[in-house]
């Protein structure tokens, strides 16, 4: 499941991007060990279900396997693949289906690269050149904004101008961040805008109704696929992706390390970073030390508890980091 990040919480170029199917093929390849011939492959996207990976394949001996081999393009992870289940013969073409939902989440917006593996009963085996494919949402079609490592899909809803607006948000959290954080990113970082907020809830993984009732995502940053879903109608849009970019930044300073990097410390580089906060965390901070509800930082590796208290714990992480950074510091 994909690492998440600092989802933020509220109580109270251009260029078309395929989307609907999302269709990658390629054409007719020739191996060079054995007489394996690649007739077409693809990836399509089947959002929010997963990933179906297709090939037609041909040889003079029988194909007795195929395997597709995949990763997601800047993250921790290595690859991982999925054997086709077909039945042998000299003229193939199969299916293999990579779950995107529930326990196997892939966010909108991911990169996969990808190639097939084919072997034949005449010892002959064939790798396809690596192809890179962008899982989106097929419920929209896409447009994007670019700036460097930046990218920003947008659909009809939002429009251009709003999608710049995201764009120069995320580029300016990245160039106060970076050097506090002592990085120099060279993988591209994504960010899906959602203009209705229901169609980005029912992109994110599933959270219980309870938890739906009380706090509200408005946007949320996937470390290990280095993708940012955003509501972008919401009137604190420039905090929210500012916010949620420096986690992406974190997780790019901190590498696998960044499992176990702490809540209030997470949380409190990401708001602290963010030149559009507003008084809300503050105000909770407040309520709490008044209230005797602040706990301490050991207690906080986590943020558990009722949502009042979650957000009382958003304003002590930005606290803490505020010191630091004014005592030793950036």
């Amino acid at each position: 499941m994909a690492m998440v990040f600092g989802a933020r919480v509220l109580m109270l170029s251009v260029a078309l991007v395929l989307a609907g199917s999302a269709l990658v093929t390629a054409g007719t390849v020739t191996a060079g060990d054995g007489d394996i011939e690649v007739l077409e492959m693809s990836a399509e996207s089947r959002f929010p279900d997963g990933i179906r990976f297709t090939i037609t394949v041909r040889s003079t001996d029988e194909i007795d396997d195929i395997r597709v081999i995949f990763r997601k393009v800047g993250g921790p992870r290595g690859s991982a693949y999925r054997v086709f289940e077909f039945e042998p013969g000299t003229l193939i073409t199969a299916d293999a289906f990579l779950k995107g939902a529930g326990n196997n989440y892939i966010p909108p917006g991911t990169k996969i690269e990808y190639s097939f593996e084919i072997r034949d009963k005449g010892g002959g085996v064939h790798r396809t050149p690596d192809q890179e494919f962008i899982y989106d949402d097929i419920r929209f079609e896409w447009q994007t904004v670019s700036d460097g490592l930046i990218t920003v899909y947008y659909s009809e809803a939002d429009g251009e101008d709003m999608a710049q607006t995201v764009l120069e948000a995320a580029q300016g959290a990245l160039e106060r961040m970076a050097p506090t954080l002592g990085i120099e990113p060279i993988e591209p970082l994504r960010i899906v805008t959602y203009s209705n907020y229901t169609n980005m809830e029912s992109a994110i993984p599933f959270r219980s109704q309870a938890v739906r009732d009380q706090l509200r995502t408005e946007g949320i940053a996937f470390t290990d696929e280095r993708v940012l879903l955003v509501h972008s109608r919401d009137a604190s849009v420039k905090g929210t992706v500012a916010h949620e970019f420096i986690h992406l930044l974190v997780a790019e300073a901190t590498g696998r390390a960044n499992a176990v990097v702490p809540s209030w410390l997470n949380e409190g580089l990401a708001e602290s970073g963010n030149e559009f906060a507003g008084e809300d965390y503050a105000a909770a901070l407040r309520y709490g030390a008044e209230t005797g509800q602040l706990n301490p930082l050991w207690y906080q590796r986590t943020f558990v508890g009722t949502p009042e208290q979650i957000i009382i714990a958003y304003g002590q992480g930005e606290s803490v980091v505020n010191y630091l950074i004014s005592e030793y510091g950036a």
